[in-house]
């Protein structure tokens, strides 16, 4: 297929949780080696990217619930660097595109949205410009632009250990046509702060001032081996899980933004089976049993007026996907 008879591809990027994170001393390189085990939930972006014959450039465009003006529209933005990025990988000179985001996962929240945008748009420049790179060559790279971009395209479950190391499944996508076994969704409750975001390399700089953070070759395998299942093993339980999840960056991120700990609290106290910040935050994530429990989830933590914006949520899902070609 030929740029030329594509108008527009519209493709899903789906949001990401950090179930387990720990982060390992600081580096000489200025990077931390991270053990984390991702998880797909189903917030995303929808990420509309189609062949420019302006001879702008690279344009890009916002809406959404959670267009602002911490989204950026020009360079800064991960999603044109990727454009560039995959055009000098295959040579190309014309990398005019329009791109529009209709963000609907908040941005500085540890949910990896900016990470998710660009991974779309590899995705959607491959089949735009009928590059045929695979998703394997896509997450290479993909981990050039961030550490949790390769995550998006895989989606699903997969652990991450090391800087921008190629990912290990825990948890792949289901064969073709079938669906996710009900026993392995997990559902979740998201409470965004009021007291806003914090940026990754803010939360990081308190962690080594703090020095609270583990080596990652100390991390527990049992923990990890809880987390990521497969589809022919016995899910873990959700105390199982609750028990499991962790997060070193918590600790740093409290002490930047105090409510963040009470955020987590009130989870707690509104009968969430455990809290958890995700990435680098504010996000705190609450663990429910099942559908209805989140229901309820939600109404007592809208009710608790700590949050600007509670979602219900559940994973794993797929990686980036074309929804639409138009």
């Amino acid at each position: 297929m030929s740029d030329q008879l594509t108008k527009e591809l519209v493709l899903r990027a789906p949001a990401k949780l950090n179930i387990y994170l720990q982060v390992g001393a600081l580096r000489s390189d200025g990077y931390h080696d991270i053990t984390t085990v991702y998880q797909a939930i189903n917030l995303h972006d929808e990420v509309h990217i189609s062949s420019s014959h302006s001879n702008q450039g690279i344009t890009i465009t916002i809406s959404g619930s959670e267009a602002s003006d911490d989204v950026p529209t020009d360079e800064r933005n991960l999603a044109v660097k990727a454009v560039k990025l995959l055009a000098s990988f295959v040579g190309r000179t014309n990398h005019c595109v329009e791109i529009h985001l209709v963000k609907n996962i908040p941005s500085q929240a540890g949910l990896g949205g900016g990470s998710a945008d660009a991974a779309a748009v590899l995705v959607g420049c491959n089949e735009l410009w009928n590059l045929a790179l695979s998703s394997k060559e896509l997450m290479t790279l993909g981990a050039r632009l961030g550490e949790d971009v390769p995550f998006h395209i895989h989606g699903m479950m997969a652990i991450g250990v090391g800087h921008r190391e190629p990912l290990t499944d825990a948890l792949a996508a289901p064969s073709s046509g079938d669906s996710i076994p009900r026993s392995h969704i997990w559902h979740w409750v998201l409470g965004i702060p009021f007291a806003g975001g914090l940026s990754t390399k803010e939360v990081f700089g308190k962690l080594d001032e703090l020095a609270c953070g583990r080596n990652p070759a100390d991390y527990t395998a049992a923990q990890i081996k809880c987390l990521a299942t497969t589809w022919a093993s016995e899910p873990p339980s959700g105390a199982e899980i609750a028990k499991n999840l962790y997060n070193d960056l918590e600790a740093p991120a409290v002490a930047l933004l105090p409510v963040i700990g009470e955020c987590l609290k009130a989870g707690l106290a509104a009968g969430a089976l455990a809290s958890l910040m995700t990435g680098s935050g504010s996000t705190c994530a609450f663990l429910a049993m099942d559908g209805g429990h989140a229901e309820r989830l939600n109404v007592e933590l809208k009710a608790t007026g700590l949050f600007r914006r509670v979602i219900v949520t559940a994973g794993p899902v797929e990686g980036v996907s074309i929804v639409r070609q138009e």
